[in-house]
Formats: structure tokens, sequence, C-alpha cells
């Protein structure tokens, strides 16, 4: 006999991981619509451009994907100058430039 709620843990992680075709479809467009919430309450948001343009990558949407990793790079000179950056941002602007070189590639 198993534990109480063990069975439903191992079938929410099954779930989790095997996602049908239209699961991962919602999940992808409320992703999508999160991130782009986060950009337009605040567009200079250089990490959620880098997440949704990732997410964009994902998607196949490379000339969307292009756009974002460009405007964070943007960003990325712009804390260059100011001498604004973090270790965050640093890491961003480099996820954005592989991102940005990944969807040219495609392009």
């Amino acid at each position: 006999m198993t534990e109480p709620g063990k069975g439903r843990l191992g079938a929410s992680l099954v779930s989790a991981i095997f996602k049908t075709p239209l699961e991962r479809e919602r999940d992808f467009y409320r992703r999508y619509r999160e991130l782009s919430g986060l950009i337009g309450e605040s567009p200079d948001n250089m990490i959620v451009l880098v997440l949704r343009g990732e997410l964009n990558l994902e998607r196949g949407e490379y000339e969307r994907a292009k756009t974002d990793f460009e405007r964070a790079l943007e960003l990325a000179r712009d804390l260059d100058e100011a001498k604004g950056w973090l270790l965050m941002e640093q890491v961003m602007r480099d996820r954005a430039l592989y991102g940005l070189k990944l969807a040219e590639r495609e392009l």
C-alpha cells in the first residue's frame, strides 16, 4: 500500500514532463502573455526581454526573438556606459548574445 498523496505526486510529475501538444501550446501562450505584460509595465527590463526572446527562439519565432535580443543588448550597452553592471545583467547580456546568434543563424 502506498502512502497517502504519494501516487498523486508521481502523477503530477509525469503530467508535468509529458504534456500533450495542446497543454504545451497553452503553456507557451500563458508564459508569453505574462512576459509581454511585464515588458509592457517595464520596457527597459533586460531580463524579461531575454526570457521572452528565449521563449520565441524555442518556438521558432526567430524574427521576434532577434528583436527582443537586440533590444536587450541595447539596454546592456546603456548599462555598460553607465557602469551599472550587476551579475544578473552580465548573465542576461551573454544569453542575449547567444540567443541572437542562434536566431540570426535561422533567418
